[in-house]
């Protein structure tokens, strides 16, 4: 057992002197995209990887850079391939094809105990029952061969950072689930890694703490300037958490982007689906001009504008793409020139802060669509079997081809 790639083998491996690492400033909070700058050089890069098991292909020949001091998901479903790269990076899986660069360095071949820099925290947390968190944080700094004194300044560091003081002489049987998790990344961090790999981390946590988690995530990211890649099945979390989002789909990289771009801009309909609730329409351009694009509802149940993207000819089957907080729903009909349509409300959802609505409308398509409960008394009270109207700017709808 062991919470990370160089612990892992470290047990097998012969210890060697310290690793220093290179210094590094706070992660930035604002401005940084270094994935822009031509002139940037990438932290990691995956070129043309392929992973095969036997006939099963995990993943389908990946090109793919990372950037020092990025927070970066890989987000998709269970199966698509997203933990088998981070295995391949930790060195547990070695490439079927491809070549995996850390720092320019090719490390492809390297075993896990050799990547220094790399260091690798498991969903299971994967705590000696026997040792004390104090004794967890310092394991792979012992199996180092690092000096007693570098080794308690160390700890002292990773305990302070994650506030675990207090439960240093404590056995992981003794903390909470939540505790456990910071214990698990303290012993990560402490050996000062330029690369910090975390396989779905928080999922064994609660909502509550794992919402209180990824803030804390961030916090220690920003601060030590260490560079993230984060395995997660949870848009929420990826979305919180990440400087950019890589979405996986049956082992390929479907579309690389910061999460507002993701969210707003999504690639094709898998990504908008698959990101957030969405309402999809399904129709045909009839007319581009000035801009805008006009698209026709199949069987004549209407015509919406969108803003036109390029590429667009008319005849062309596309989809618009709506998110349910981009639509307005009330009872009187709108009387503004926005795309509307009339639809019967099926079901009500009150979640507090907000209010889900899901409509029909007359193709038979279930419409969702949110409103803010910004007060106690809602103007309209909206309820099940209500007739109402859903309307929507031309700006806001995403037009899809794929």
């Amino acid at each position: 057992m062991a919470g990370s790639a160089s612990a892992t083998a470290a047990q097998v491996a012969p210890k060697t002197a310290a690793h220093k690492p290179a210094s590094r400033t706070p992660a930035p909070q604002t401005n940084f995209a270094p994935w822009k700058d031509p002139a940037k050089s990438p932290i990691v890069r995956f070129e043309n990887v392929t992973k095969r098991f036997g006939d099963f292909v995990a993943i389908k020949n990946c090109t793919l850079d990372i950037y020092e001091r990025e927070f970066f998901a890989l987000l998709g479903p269970s199966g698509c391939g997203k933990s088998t790269l981070l295995r391949m990076l930790a060195g547990f899986e070695k490439p079927t094809d491809g070549r995996i660069f850390v720092g320019g360095k090719d490390i492809t071949d390297l075993a896990p105990y050799e990547r220094t820099d790399v260091n690798m925290m498991f969903q299971s947390y994967a705590l000696f029952p026997h040792m004390t968190v104090e004794r967890n944080i310092g394991f792979g700094l012992r199996q180092d061969g690092m000096a007693k004194g570098d080794i308690e300044a160390r700890v002292a560091e990773a305990m302070a950072l994650l506030e675990l003081e207090k439960f240093a002489h404590r056995k992981p049987h003794q903390l909470s689930g939540g505790q456990q998790q910071r214990v698990a990344l303290a012993r990560a961090i402490a050996k000062k890694p330029r690369i910090m790999l975390l396989d779905e981390p928080l999922g064994a946590l609660d909502k509550r703490l794992r919402q209180q988690a990824q803030f804390e995530l961030m916090r220690i990211q920003e601060t030590t300037g260490t560079t993230f890649i984060i395995v997660t099945h949870d848009q929420e979390e990826a979305m919180t958490v990440a400087s950019r989002i890589a979405v996986m789909n049956h082992g390929e990289l479907v579309h690389i982007a910061t999460p507002g771009d993701i969210y707003e801009f999504p690639g094709s309909r898998y990504v908008a689906q698959f990101i957030g609730d969405v309402n999809v329409f399904e129709g045909k351009v009839t007319a581009i001009h000035d801009g805008t694009v006009d698209i026709e509802w199949p069987s004549g149940q209407g015509q919406f504008a969108a803003t036109a993207i390029d590429g667009l000819s008319p005849g062309q089957q596309v989809w618009l793409a709506m998110r349910p907080e981009k639509l307005r729903i009330s009872l009187a009909k709108p009387t503004t020139t926005c795309n509307t349509i009339p639809g019967k409300v099926i079901d009500v959802g009150y979640l507090g802060s907000i209010s889900h609505y899901h409509v029909r409308v007359a193709s038979g398509q279930t419409v969702t669509a949110l409103r803010a409960n910004s007060a106690q008394t809602v103007e309209q009270n909206i309820k099940w079997d209500d007739d109402v109207w859903l309307e929507w700017p031309h700006d806001v709808g995403m037009i899809l081809t794929k």
